[in-house]
């Protein structure tokens, strides 16, 4: 016969029992000898200890001397936060300033494109060949983004997520993503693209710096254009098929960045600014 048995149960125990020292000190802080020193000094009519340290002059003015170091200090970081916003507004400036001379610099260049072109025509339609020779480069200046180009394509335009709230900034649009637009054009069978005005050449650099895209070293912002030169609805339709239509429609679902793809009969896009590099041959090659 099995007979039940209370399980074992550890007795109650008072919650300070471990710390009768502790509780010792607390219910007599003063040794008895120190107590009945501090009995005879009231007996005698003396201040506290406490009471004579706090009225001391020499407490006093340590007080003061920390009270004007701490006040120094909280002015000499106030002086440095206002130098550095000085110094940050001073640099905002001097970008602003140096992108509106290179935008300047850039239609200078632009304009002096256009006269030399007007003199190579005028040299080159006198004959037959010339003529030729004339189209020829105009081909190649197209293709190379050397010179501005005008006619029907598409503009696919990409931009941020409408509500922004991720940490490692995938709702907004990254410079990957315009590289995959511009690729997916080209693969589509655009003839010249650009973005936001920034004509893209073999040359050109879509990159990322400080969680701002740069075109061809130009700082842009959302939302980015990006205009190409080609068959409205053959390059439309190739684009959403291939590779660039399947990036976006991938990120827009996952991050919830924003696109659209439009026809449009007339686009310019000007000439490209990168510096051309030319190729020399080694003087030891056979």
């Amino acid at each position: 016969m099995v007979t039940g048995q209370a399980p074992r149960v550890r007795p109650l125990r008072r919650p300070d029992e471990s710390m009768s020292l502790l509780n010792d000190l607390f219910a007599k802080p003063l040794d008895p000898g120190y107590e009945d020193a501090a009995a005879r000094r009231r007996a005698a009519g003396e201040r506290p200890t406490s009471e004579r340290t706090w009225r001391s002059p020499a407490l006093a003015v340590g007080l003061v001397a920390l009270g004007l170091l701490l006040t120094m200090a909280v002015l000499q970081v106030r002086n440095t936060a206002s130098v550095v916003s000085s110094e940050r507004q001073g640099l905002i400036e001097q970008i602003h300033n140096e992108d509106a001379r290179v935008s300047r610099l850039q239609g200078e260049v632009s304009a002096l494109e256009g006269e030399i072109g007007e003199l190579e025509n005028d040299l080159l339609q006198n004959s037959a060949a010339g003529q030729q020779t004339r189209e020829e480069v105009e081909s190649l200046q197209a293709t190379t983004g050397a010179i501005a180009v005008t006619g029907p394509g598409v503009v696919v335009t990409v931009d941020n997520a409408e509500e922004q709230s991720a940490e490692d900034g995938t709702d907004r649009v990254l410079d990957l993503d315009l590289r995959q637009v511009v690729n997916g054009l080209w693969a589509a069978g655009a003839e010249a693209v650009a973005i936001n005005g920034q004509r893209i050449t073999p040359l050109s650099a879509i990159r990322s710096a400080q969680d701002v895209i740069q075109i061809n070293y130009r700082p842009m912002n959302a939302p980015y254009e990006v205009s190409a030169i080609g068959d409205p609805r053959s390059l439309a339709r190739d684009f959403g098929d291939g590779s660039g239509g399947q990036w976006l429609r991938t990120i827009a679902a996952s991050s919830g960045i924003r696109f659209d793809v439009s026809s449009d009969e007339s686009l310019t896009l000007p000439a490209g600014n990168t510096p051309l590099a030319f190729a020399t041959p080694w003087e030891g090659a056979p």
